[in-house]
């Protein structure tokens, strides 16, 4: 299934530069943060794809006539969402028709196109040989040697067409994006992620960086800290009440002494917690309702993520 691209903004020539411009300016004029992966909450790597530039959160302000700006070489990645937990990965991009996708005159189209290439490939390469010598002109001979077997084996798919299992794709290019997927707090005052891919430098046929591109991403300075709630702020206050903690196999025991003043309703108050293998819920049972008997064959510390 194929990913539909969102359509690019259109600008007049004349509108473009000129928020290019200011947005140049404003991003060249803001300090930037030095990521400390010794006490940010961030993991990956970033080096392969374009300039990162690490903005604290208070910058903000500055750059809010520019967070529509669908620029072409400075991408803002998190306006309005500071992270507050980063990770940064690559992911293989490509494509791939598979047999049942090519009708059979586009698969005779494609293998015609392919062999018209090498042909006037190698009559290009003809008329340079005739101008070569020593190893040159043994190397040319050996790829128009390879070109006319290559024309010659496709020529033999093209008329028996029905009879192959055809396949066209990217894949061998090995063309990589680099994506940050962040954690940033909502105006719920809960957490969410967010994916998003990032501008990679653009770069000729020998990998020389012709055009250099940059990602701007916001940092919530006060809580871009190691750690952070893997669940919601309600589950994470309520477990932060317990003063002892301790590992039992994949899960977290909890205690804390129940001050005489706390009866037992007020100390199992109503959070909604996940229930994935039936666990003796905190929720007190309704009014007229008998509760429900623990599974004996439930074991005292089962073996939950």
């Amino acid at each position: 299934m194929q990913t539909i691209k969102a359509k690019r903004k259109k600008y007049e020539p004349a509108i473009y530069a000129q928020l290019l411009t200011a947005l140049t300016q404003v991003m060249d004029g803001t300090n930037l943060l030095r990521p400390d992966r010794e006490t940010w909450d961030i993991e990956g790597d970033w080096s392969m794809t374009g300039t990162m530039h690490f903005v604290d959160s208070a910058y903000q302000p500055l750059f809010e006539p520019f967070a529509d700006f669908d620029c072409r070489t400075i991408k803002i990645v998190n306006y309005g969402r500071p992270a507050v937990r980063m990770t940064f990965y690559r992911k293989h991009r490509y494509w791939l028709l598979k047999d049942r996708d090519l009708p059979i005159l586009e698969k005779k189209a494609r293998v015609t196109e392919y062999i018209n290439q090498l042909i006037v490939n190698s009559e290009i390469l003809v008329q340079k040989s005739t101008q070569m010598t020593g190893t040159k002109l043994s190397e040319a001979k050996g790829q128009l040697a390879l070109m006319n077997d290559q024309i010659k084996a496709w020529s033999i798919v093209r008329e028996n067409v029905a009879d192959y299992e055809l396949a066209i794709s990217n894949y061998q290019r090995e063309h990589y994006y680099c994506y940050i997927n962040y954690k940033y707090r909502t105006k719920e005052d809960d957490f969410a992620n967010e994916q998003v891919h990032l501008l990679n430098p653009q770069r000729d046929r020998l990998g020389t960086i012709t055009q250099v591109r940059h990602n701007i991403v916001f940092i919530d300075t006060s809580e871009i800290r190691r750690e952070h709630p893997y669940q919601n702020k309600e589950i994470d206050g309520f477990l932060g009440r317990f003063t002892m903690q301790s590992e039992v196999g994949r899960h977290q025991l909890y205690a804390r002494l129940r001050p005489d003043a706390d009866s037992i309703e007020a100390f199992e108050q109503n959070v909604s917690v996940p229930d994935p293998k039936n666990e003796v819920s905190l929720v007190k049972p309704k009014k007229g309702t008998k509760p429900k008997r623990a599974n004996s064959s439930t074991p005292l510390f089962p073996d939950w993520e």
